[in-house]
């Protein structure tokens, strides 16, 4: 079932002791989700080469037909974990033609997921509803019925989540709000099941998640992306442009670019030079991924792999590197 994000460097040159220029290009799976009936757990091939822009999804593949499907994850097994949506169920599978185990989560509705740092519980809600709690292990079959657990606000009025992100200094974010953005945002007590509201009513607080390209806790709603600053929950930043009429959830590779899935098509946010994904250095969007719903992580939590992994060094540059690399060896 795990499958690895690669990258790959390729090496343009024309002469030995030329300039070295480099264009990356990344490749790997996205997995998503649609909110229709029939088929609603995917996955498609993608790929982005960041100096010409050159952007792909190829391959669409639908794995599973479940009785509903919303948010989508991994476990720390490298299982499938899919939000039931409105079917009181949270599903664990191994993809296409394997087995789909299922387990209730509490409160009755599953939408979005997120997976605990020790991967021992996965938390999920209705839109602005309690917090579910699921233990789960890492084989498939191994999650359990989860709690319901109630809300309260310590500061602000939400009592209620719709989705958490965990900073990697140990601060939880969670975002109330309803789909497709306008949420409030804040710090969530796991202790106390308490909100601490920072902001109320951003625009693109719905999808929400740890970038550990950023290091920062990034959201994604309504089209519009937003950031702020995982260890004081302040540096609040939004984007001045809607990228596409709508976002859900996004997925950030580790290496500046991100796959976000809404307005049926995947966007494309290439923001490695710039650093913030609120002022990318492209965008671009390919539709025809009618009722998309949901993307997996491709870095960090949640994700198959934590880190894409490097491939290989390639093109008509390589002979140069082989000849310093031969100079290297003989200069002792």
């Amino acid at each position: 079932m795990r499958r690895r994000s690669v990258w790959t460097v390729v090496a343009l040159t024309a002469f030995a002791g030329a300039s070295l220029g480099r264009a990356d290009v990344f490749t790997g799976t996205l997995y998503y989700t649609t909110f229709a009936g029939g088929t609603n757990v995917w996955d498609v091939q993608y790929s982005y080469n960041d100096a010409t822009h050159a952007f792909s999804l190829t391959n669409n593949q639908g794995l599973a037909a479940l009785a509903g499907a919303d948010g989508i994850i991994f476990d720390a097994g490298g299982n499938l974990l899919v939000g039931g949506q409105g079917s009181n169920n949270v599903f664990q599978g191994t993809g296409a033609g394997g087995p789909w185990y299922s387990a209730t989560p509490g409160d009755g509705n599953s939408y979005h997921l997120a997976l605990s740092p020790d991967g021992k519980t996965v938390y999920t809600s209705n839109f602005r509803g309690p917090l579910d709690v699921l233990p789960i292990g890492t084989t498939p079959g191994s999650i359990q019925n989860g709690t319901a657990h109630a809300v309260t606000a310590a500061s602000g009025n939400d009592t209620g989540v719709t989705q958490l992100a965990f900073a990697p200094n140990g601060n939880v974010y969670y975002v109330d709000g309803n789909p497709n953005g306008h949420g409030d945002l804040g710090l969530f007590n796991l202790t106390t099941d308490q909100t601490t509201e920072l902001y109320g009513d951003v625009v693109p607080a719905h999808g929400l998640i740890y970038d550990n390209y950023s290091g920062l806790i990034t959201m994604f709603g309504d089209g519009f992306t937003g950031t702020i600053d995982p260890n004081h929950g302040n540096a609040l930043k939004t984007s001045s442009v809607q990228f596409a009429c709508d976002f859900d959830q996004g997925a950030t590779d580790g290496h500046g670019h991100a796959l976000v899935a809404g307005c049926n098509g995947i966007t494309l946010l290439d923001y490695s030079h710039s650093g913030d994904i609120t002022h990318p250095d492209y965008n671009t969007t390919i539709f025809g991924f009618g009722n998309i719903d949901d993307v997996a992580p491709l870095s960090g939590l949640g994700s198959s792999t934590p880190e894409p992994g490097y491939i290989a060094l390639i093109g008509v540059g390589l002979p140069v590197l082989f000849y310093f690399n031969r100079r290297r060896s003989q200069v002792k």
